[in-house]
């Protein structure tokens, strides 16, 4: 539909990453099919608060989706009333911040990933892996870059000690540190790179069809989970990972967050909570 690539290109100009883009494209249609079912008629655009309240019950009582994941529709809605606001098909937004719904946060770090794990998992990844994963394991672990990142870091992003990330989550640009593990990896997979088909691209990760995707990240760090015996994780435990020793090692919530790319503070904050399993056995204690 034009009207929706349009919508998207509207979040791309306003510094959505692509697959933010896709999830909110998606909450839309669904949005929209929901409406065509509920009120037997074409979506016009001309979205009321009432449709807004109806759909966030439908969401509760029929699709029995959790309060986090009904706040994520939301907010992808509100952007998108936003967007038909632009347009001129509706005059203010009907995605009230009163409809999201409060969360009772229990206090508990994002990161599962426990040290002996991951020292597992390194071990499996540096004994069984090609250099470009190893280069992808410890980029992942030790700059605690987003999958997205990594998928879009270019060969002339990395300057002597230092990976720029251009385009972050929100269009924003940070500079990251590289240690010594990090570089020798990264060296020793540029030695091979010429070897892919696809050597003449200009980003740093590649694989025999292209440029590195999410979904082929994804798939080899679950490869080395199953050979290192460890729950599956996906590449983002290992941003949280990164995140969380940091704090351990003695990096200030404002140096975690930049390097990050966190836009608020609160987030970074998260990591200096119990994991669910620290949690679970000071709960045993009382």
């Amino acid at each position: 539909m034009q009207e929706f690539q349009e919508f998207i290109d509207w979040l791309l100009g306003k510094g959505k990453m692509e697959n933010t883009t896709r999830t909110y494209t998606r909450a839309v249609e669904n949005f929209i099919r929901w409406y065509r079912e509920s009120y037997d008629r074409e979506f016009d655009g001309k979205v009321l608060s009432l449709h807004i309240r109806n759909y966030r019950s439908f969401l509760m009582t029929v699709k029995k989706l959790n309060a986090k994941t009904i706040n994520n529709q939301l907010s992808a809605l509100k952007s998108y009333c936003n967007f038909l606001i632009e347009k001129g098909i509706i005059e203010t937004n009907p995605v009230l911040d009163e409809y999201f719904i409060d969360v009772q946060e229990p206090g508990v770090s994002p990161a599962k990933l426990e040290n002996k794990d991951f020292n597992k998992l390194e071990e499996a990844v540096v004994h069984y892996g090609s250099a470009r994963d190893i280069a992808i394991f410890y980029t992942l672990a030790y700059t605690g870059v987003r999958v997205s990142e990594l998928c879009n870091i270019r060969l002339n992003d990395i300057v002597k000690d230092e990976l720029i990330i251009y385009y972050g989550k929100g269009g924003k640009q940070r500079k990251i540190p590289l240690n010594r593990t990090v570089r020798e990896a990264i060296d020793n997979w540029l030695k091979e790179r010429d070897k892919y088909k696809y050597s003449h691209l200009d980003y740093l990760f590649i694989s025999e069809r292209g440029k590195l995707d999410r979904s082929t990240v994804y798939r080899i760090i679950k490869e080395y989970c199953r050979i290192a015996k460890i729950e599956p994780i996906g590449p983002h435990q290992l941003r949280h990972y990164f995140c969380k020793r940091a704090l351990e090692k003695g990096f200030t919530i404002t140096e975690v967050a930049a390097l990050a790319g966190h836009s608020r503070i609160t987030t970074t904050q998260v990591y200096i909570n119990p994991s669910m399993q620290e949690l679970k056995e000071k709960i045993e204690r009382l």
